[in-house]
């Protein structure tokens, strides 16, 4: 049957209408969008091996950002190995964002291939070092001492980064191995400032059977003690009167004669002690002075009383 003008103008506003319906649908659709999405990227992915793709590829995906790296860590262990190098470069461009990927990249660096070597540890580097540190904690509990030490070793060059293992070195202090209790220790030195919550364990070491862990612990509070020195501004009242409360303790047994501390030591401690003491009677006899709002300027003599 021959369509008029009618006919036609009727299925115009039909499509229109089926558009305007569906489109929410298929823009509020999330595992549509989701499938789609992850389709391009294993197929950007699958690029990777192709060198003459491989920078399209790094940019495509380094743009997806964080969805695309469980694809990427997974591309880690293809067995080819532009494969492997493409996706290393392509998780170091997406950055921080990555980390997810940094235990998968860890177990990369000892790849055979020099090139996948290579964009592992540059990965590794512009990922961030914070985000390595739940690696390294896991280590600490690792069956092999090599790296429950490696990982001690790698938290103590970390500083103030490895400020969120401080609860998992408190816990190593007490490990049966004299040797996991001083790098424990010295770890949470170098750490500093947030590691004073470490300071009563840290006390406590300083009677361990071992002069090595005794002596190590002893330098652990010191440069702690230094730290909250350093960065008193930042230091809580509260923060404040627990850390000289345990410098106290920790000079009281550092002065006990049969454990047979250096006066060096004695004096490593001595000395952040007085400057903490000495911020906190400022803070008290700040705390404790009337606000000049309230102060009454009363007459110097009786006759100006009533004058």
């Amino acid at each position: 049957m021959p369509m008029n003008r009618y006919t036609y103008k009727f299925r115009f506003y039909i499509a229109i209408a089926f558009v305007c319906l569906s489109s929410p649908l298929l823009a509020n659709n999330p595992t549509w969008a989701q499938s789609a999405t992850q389709t391009q990227i294993n197929s950007y992915i699958q690029r990777l091996k192709n060198p003459q793709q491989r920078s399209t590829a790094v940019d495509y995906l380094a743009s997806v950002g964080k969805p695309a790296v469980p694809a990427l860590m997974k591309a880690l262990q293809d067995t080819n190995p532009q494969m492997r190098a493409g996706a290393a470069m392509t998780l170091g461009k997406i950055g921080p964002a990555a980390s997810e990927a940094a235990i998968a990249l860890m177990r990369t660096i000892g790849d055979k291939d020099p090139t996948v070597r290579s964009y592992v540890v540059q990965a590794i580097e512009k990922i961030g070092r914070k985000a390595y540190i739940p690696y390294f904690i896991a280590a600490l509990n690792s069956d092999k001492k090599w790296e429950r030490y490696s990982a001690t070793h790698a938290l103590r060059a970390m500083g103030k980064d490895g400020a969120s293992a401080v609860p998992a070195l408190i816990k190593t202090l007490e490990d049966k191995d004299m040797w996991m209790r001083v790098n424990a220790a010295s770890a949470l030195g170098y750490i500093g400032t947030p590691s004073a919550p470490a300071l009563p364990a840290l006390v406590a070491r300083l009677q361990d059977p071992d002069e090595t862990v005794r002596n190590t612990a002893a330098y652990a509070v010191s440069i702690i003690g230094l730290s909250l020195q350093e960065d008193i501004s930042q230091v809580s009242t509260s923060e404040l009167d627990r850390a000289v409360s345990s410098l106290e303790k920790a000079l009281k047994v550092l002065r006990t004669p049969s454990l047979k501390f250096r006066q060096e030591a004695i004096t490593s401690v001595q000395d952040p002690l007085v400057a903490l003491q000495k911020e906190r009677r400022r803070r008290v006899k700040s705390f404790l002075a009337p606000s000049p709002k309230w102060r009454v300027n009363y007459p110097s003599t009786h006759h100006q009383i009533w004058e």
